[in-house]
């Protein structure tokens, strides 16, 4: 885009400049500042979005997700999520976390935590129908205590990445 600026006679381009005038020279451009190094972790963030979240929480991977789905669930009635298993065994910290993004999609103040299998349907047919796809079995999911929280954490990180990145 182009702008046409007409000079007042007399006005030296130095003193548009003090103005607040930008030069033809140079750039505007909110990345124009950016470093090599900030440029090459912007690229790192976006191949791993963790490593920025575990910056400003501080700690490992891991852990900087575990903080920030506390953050994300705080205030949200029967949810202590304090790991990547048995925290995420009834199905509600799946729907307090999704319902922070899609309310219409879950109804939490109605579920129950012993109704498991309605909690982890609604949760994966929320994030379904923005396009995560779910990588935990359901049934898996109802009949065990302690779920495998490797493959938690990996459903939460596809979770985070899709709203957070």
């Amino acid at each position: 885009m182009k702008r046409d600026i007409s000079v007042p006679d007399g006005t030296s381009s130095a003193s548009l400049l003090a103005m607040g005038a930008t030069s033809p020279l140079t750039s505007s451009s909110p990345t124009a500042s950016v470093t090599p190094t900030t440029r090459s972790r912007l690229r790192e963030e976006r191949k791993d979005p963790l490593s920025a979240l575990a910056r400003e929480y501080g700690g490992s991977k891991r852990n900087a997700l575990l903080k920030w789905c506390q953050k994300k669930t705080e205030g949200y009635q029967n949810i202590d999520i304090t790991n990547f298993s048995s925290s995420w065994n009834d199905g509600l910290a799946f729907c307090a976390l999704l319902h922070t993004y899609l309310p219409a999609h879950i109804p939490y103040h109605e579920l129950s935590s012993q109704d498991k299998k309605r909690n982890f349907t609604l949760a994966f047919q929320a994030a379904e129908s923005v396009g995560i796809k779910s990588t935990l079995d359901i049934n898996e999911m109802v009949r065990t205590e302690r779920p495998d929280w490797q493959s938690v954490m990996f459903y939460v990180t596809s979770i985070y990445k899709y709203f957070e990145t």
